[in-house]
């Protein structure tokens, strides 16, 4: 990866390091592909090291010893999937940051962490050493629309214990994810997650798939009644996984297996529908028409259905009243 594609990096992949390394008082900086920093001062000392590996896979390692005790802030955009490797001293508290998480093998723990902010307080004179691989939801979505019904499960897997010869090879794919290791590159680290992620899908998979798929149908059939009685109101997709005590991810991802279409069009094609309706069913104003499609401004409402139909809404009008009056004579 070139360093203008890291700095053109999503915020999602971003809030996975930056506010940390900028609350640490460290600098980053580009070098052959990767982002490292070091720090020396009077809150902490120590290194740090992220490698991409693709758009939505980042390899994380710091050495961090605390000076003094801090309030540490993390956060997330969205939940991500993530497998760390902890070689900090053993006489170390449990790891800041960590929600909760399953025991693989050794020290090694897997884990979904939620989207938002974490605050851990870290004593003076603590040491952290990690490394760690943080997998957005975009690389399981990818591979779903890739490979359909091969991978299912993959995500949820992060909470579950894995099968002995799995848990050894991850373990063993993480101590090669070395700072500075010669021949590091982006290609070379992504083959290693991607051959994680193929044993890890042969097993997460197949026992519940039947089961899954079922769950699936009837997760969709509630979002798509929920957002049929919602049209005019709050459609987000955080609002909607909300109301239906769901994760966004599993939303997200039942909802394209289970149509073939993302949820955010689907929104979309729904609304659209609708509004076509009542401009050709009433003769209410378009503003007045935009709001019941959950459109507060006219403006905003007139350019998406544009860009939909390809032709403006008092155009649509007019050609369903041409086509009405067709008909009758």
């Amino acid at each position: 990866m070139t360093d203008h594609t890291i700095r053109s990096e999503s915020r999602e992949i971003q809030t996975l390091y930056r506010p940390q390394v900028e609350q640490l008082g460290m600098e980053l900086h580009h070098r052959s592909g990767r982002l490292e920093g070091q720090v020396d001062g009077d809150i902490c000392q120590g290194r740090f090291q992220a490698n991409p590996a693709g758009p939505h896979c980042l390899v994380i390692w710091h050495d961090i010893t605390f000076l003094r005790e801090m309030n540490f802030n993390e956060y997330a955009m969205t939940d991500h999937a993530c497998l760390t490797l902890d070689e900090s001293p053993a006489a170390n508290p449990a790891p800041y940051g960590l929600q909760p998480c399953t025991k693989q093998e050794g020290n090694m723990v897997s884990l979904i962490q939620q989207a938002g902010s974490v605050t851990n307080r870290i004593p003076a004179g603590s040491r952290s050493r990690t490394r760690s691989i943080c997998i957005l939801p975009d690389y399981f979505m990818e591979l779903e629309n890739q490979w359909p019904g091969q991978v299912k499960g993959l995500f949820d897997a992060f909470r579950q214990p894995w099968p002995s010869d799995i848990a050894l090879a991850a373990l063993t794919a993480m101590s090669k994810l070395s700072p500075g290791r010669p021949g590091q590159t982006e290609f070379l680290i992504k083959a290693h997650i991607d051959l994680l992620m193929a044993m890890l899908a042969q097993v997460s998979s197949a026992p519940e798939q039947s089961h899954e798929l079922s769950l699936d149908r009837d997760l969709v059939q509630q979002v798509k009644a929920h957002i049929k009685s919602h049209l005019g109101g709050d459609l987000s997709i955080d609002q909607i996984a909300q109301s239906l005590y769901v994760g966004r991810t599993r939303l997200c991802l039942a909802f394209r297996r289970q149509t073939g279409t993302s949820l955010a069009r689907y929104i979309r094609e729904q609304r659209m529908d609708q509004a076509r309706h009542l401009l050709s069913s009433t003769g209410e104003d378009i503003a007045w028409i935009g709001r019941q499609v959950g459109y507060i401004r006219p403006s905003s409402f007139s350019a998406t259905f544009t860009r939909e139909t390809g032709v403006t809404p008092i155009a649509w009008r007019k050609q369903s009243k041409r086509i009405e009056q067709a008909r009758c004579n």
